[in-house]
C-alpha cells in the first residue's frame, strides 16, 4: 500500500490547502499518514480538523520509557482506535517496549528491534532471502 506523510509542521501553512490535498490523496486510493504525531504543538486540533488513517507515534515517547510515556502512548492509541486510525510507534529498539505496544493496542511498529535502515541494494539482496526475515521476527 503506497501512503503519503505529512508532518504537522506543514499543516501550519494555508489552512485551504491542506484539506483539499489531503482529500484528494484519499480518492487517488492513497492512505495518509500524519508522521511524528506527539512532537508537535496542535497535535489534537490536527486529528480534530483532518482524517488521517495512521499516526506515528513520535519515538521521543519510546526513548523515556517511563510510566509518564507509557501512560500519554495507551492514551494515543485508545484516542486513535476510538477515531478509527491505525498507529505505529516509531523507534522500537526492545522487546519491553514491543510488548507493551501490543498490550495497548499499538496498530504497527518500527524500529531497530526488527532491524536498522539499510541501503536500497542491501534490502533487495536480503529479499532474495527471506528466511533471514523470518529468524529476525522469530526473534521478537
Amino acid at each position: 500500500m503506497v501512503h503519503v506523510e505529512i508532518t504537522e509542521s506543514a499543516l501550519n501553512g494555508d489552512s485551504q490547502v491542506m484539506p483539499r490535498a489531503i482529500e484528494h490523496f484519499h480518492e487517488m486510493g492513497l492512505e495518509v499518514w500524519m508522521d511524528d504525531f506527539g512532537s508537535g504543538y496542535s497535535s489534537l486540533n490536527v486529528l480534530k480538523d483532518y482524517r488521517f488513517d495512521v499516526i506515528q507515534i513520535d519515538m521521543v515517547f519510546l526513548r523515556k520509557f517511563d510510566e509518564r510515556s507509557k501512560v500519554i502512548v495507551r492514551s494515543i492509541c485508545e484516542m486513535a482506535h476510538s477515531l478509527g486510525i491505525r498507529t505505529v510507534a516509531e523507534g522500537v529498539e526492545t522487546k519491553e517496549q514491543f510488548a507493551f505496544l501490543e498490550e495497548v493496542g499499538c496498530t504497527y511498529a518500527q524500529g531497530y528491534l526488527f532491524g536498522k535502515p539499510r541501503p536500497v541494494q542491501e534490502f533487495f539482496e536480503a529479499l532474495r532471502h527471506p528466511e533471514n526475515f523470518r529468524e529476525k521476527a522469530e526473534a521478537v
